[in-house]
């Protein structure tokens, strides 16, 4: 699953970097070799599956450093500090110093937290990511953001750290298991839903071949969602401004995160159910249509994604919501869309307008 090209999209920032799609993971140590001569030991952080499937991959073209592989186990709790404290004394072992290259191999907790340690790492050191999901290839490998949580909520402790580069392999998601397709396909019809109306049309013309991993259909539905986050991106790197409207359904679905402590729920269904409550509560401000938000509906249900969740309550749930890193002044900050294709900043959310959302998507 390739493109007959390897594209290169290069970023817009204080420290500019390309990203690149198409790429081949045995290809990187030949871009290494042209763009640094000072690299000499390379740190490759990885979940275990991933690193039996793509990490002899990926060193083949590497045969001329020092390479130390470190795994991680799988799981949105192991962005923590205590992992981080771990992967801290594993490096210090390996011999690992300023010079060192840190190489993000996996999806998105993979990239969040090998990014944070580079970026703290002896005041920081390079890191190139390598994103080997849906998500982590249309999402969050792109931009900078890197975290770990906190119990008070997701991604709590963070930074703005650019990669030296972005290097996507699409034939990584040939073997994806289909729940960390639909974690992709969530950021995907966000990247839509928020900037990209034929986008989000062909996310639902589209159907068939998406589900059928069509190779043509899916290399389309990567660049396409790629450029939506990095368009962005490069206006504004800090989030300042238009790049917070990338965050969509994140304020609902990063509090069901917390509530459910990263357990029976992947990202993709949290930020699916938050779509849906940020659909809401845009019907409710005459923000969108009813028929716009049974579109949003329809297609998020169509390929398998939640649109509403049991068991939960809406004032803990409400509760979660203040240690979004959006909030201003006490004030809830949401991200709600306006109709299919743009969406706003709004500011004046009041708490009870939150909990009519929040009620339209619980059981």
């Amino acid at each position: 699953m390739s493109l007959a090209m390897q594209q290169k999209i290069e970023i817009a920032a204080d420290k500019p970097y390309p990203v690149y799609l198409g790429s081949s993971l045995e290809g990187l140590g030949e871009y290494l070799h042209h763009q640094f001569d000072d690299i000499e030991h390379i740190l490759i952080v990885s979940h275990q599956v991933v690193a039996d499937l793509y990490a002899q991959r990926l060193m083949k073209g590497l045969q001329d450093y020092r390479i130390n592989l470190l795994i991680v186990p799988a799981g949105e709790e192991e962005k923590s500090l205590d992992r981080l404290s771990q992967l801290t004394a594993e490096a210090l072992g390996h011999g690992t110093d300023r010079k060192s290259l840190v190489i993000a191999l996996g999806g998105g907790v993979i990239g969040d937290l090998a990014g944070f340690f580079a970026s703290i790492f002896m005041r920081g050191i390079r890191l190139i990511q390598v994103p080997t999901t849906l998500l982590a290839q249309v999402d969050s490998s792109i931009g900078g953001k890197v975290a770990v949580n906190h119990p008070a909520g997701k991604n709590i402790l963070g930074a703005f750290y650019p990669p030296q580069a972005v290097w996507t392999d699409f034939s990584t998601l040939e073997r994806l298991p289909w729940e960390e397709v639909e974690n992709g396909l969530a950021e995907s019809i966000k990247h839509a839903l928020i900037a990209d109306g034929d986008l989000f049309q062909f996310f639902e013309n589209e159907q068939k071949p998406i589900k059928q991993r069509d190779s043509l259909i899916w290399s389309e539905m990567v660049t396409r969602s790629s450029l939506v986050k990095i368009r962005i991106v490069s206006q504004d790197e800090r989030e300042q401004g238009i790049r917070a409207l990338l965050n969509l359904g994140h304020s609902f679905g990063h509090a069901l995160e917390t509530e459910m402590d990263y357990r029976g729920i992947t990202h993709g269904q949290g930020v699916s159910v938050g779509i849906v409550a940020a659909a809401h509560l845009a019907f409710a401000k005459g923000l969108m249509t009813s028929a716009e938000v049974d579109r949003v509906i329809a297609l998020l249900n169509s390929y398998g994604l939640l649109t509403k969740i049991k068991g939960l309550d809406s004032q803990n749930l409400l509760y979660k919501m203040q240690a979004d890193k959006k909030n201003q002044g006490g004030r809830k900050i949401l991200i709600l869309p306006q109709g299919i294709g743009q969406a706003l900043v709004s500011k004046e959310c009041s708490d009870s307008e939150i909990l009519a959302a929040w009620k339209e998507v619980l059981i």
